[in-house]
């Protein structure tokens, strides 16, 4: 392996930022053809990485996790991680409640910006969290993040 690219995070080398564990139930697309991590995907681009993981969220709220605590309690449970202090760490670097809705694309564009530190040292901007949310945009489905900054009333529909 490169010595510099050693030097990078594991999240960042797979183009992964958020640590998304593999699972042969998800079919991501932009999954790399071979999958040399034996824990966690890695994708093509990391838009892919975080198309991901808006996804992931996305269901997350839509099944009632909708507080960023529910949410990284999900995403990172007590069982295998530091989950209080994790939920503590990004709250404070978004400027979110812990225990308050998570009810606009701008507070969860913060709260992956935060997580994504945490778990890999890298913060996505906004517009490549905008790009990577965009695929959602020709869904079927009622939207559940709004365009720009816009909160919408109810996650469920």
């Amino acid at each position: 392996m490169n010595y510099e690219l050693s030097k990078v995070s594991r999240g960042i080398r797979n183009n992964n930022p958020l640590n998304i564990r593999r699972n042969p139930a998800n079919k991501w697309l932009g999954l790399r053809p071979v999958q040399a991590d034996p824990s966690f995907c890695q994708f093509v681009s990391m838009e892919y990485g975080l198309r991901a993981a808006i996804k992931l969220m996305r269901n997350y709220i839509r099944n009632g996790a909708n507080t960023p605590r529910l949410i990284i309690t999900r995403w990172a449970p007590p069982g295998e991680n530091q989950t209080d202090s994790y939920v503590q760490h990004a709250c404070q670097r978004a400027g979110l409640d812990p225990d308050k809705p998570v009810s606009c694309w701008d507070d969860l564009r913060k709260l992956i910006k935060a997580m994504s530190w945490i778990e890999s040292r890298y913060e996505p901007t906004d517009s490549e969290l905008d790009e990577a949310r965009r695929p959602y945009r020709p869904s079927p489905l009622p939207s559940l993040i709004g365009r720009g900054g816009e909160c919408l009333g109810s996650w469920r529909r």
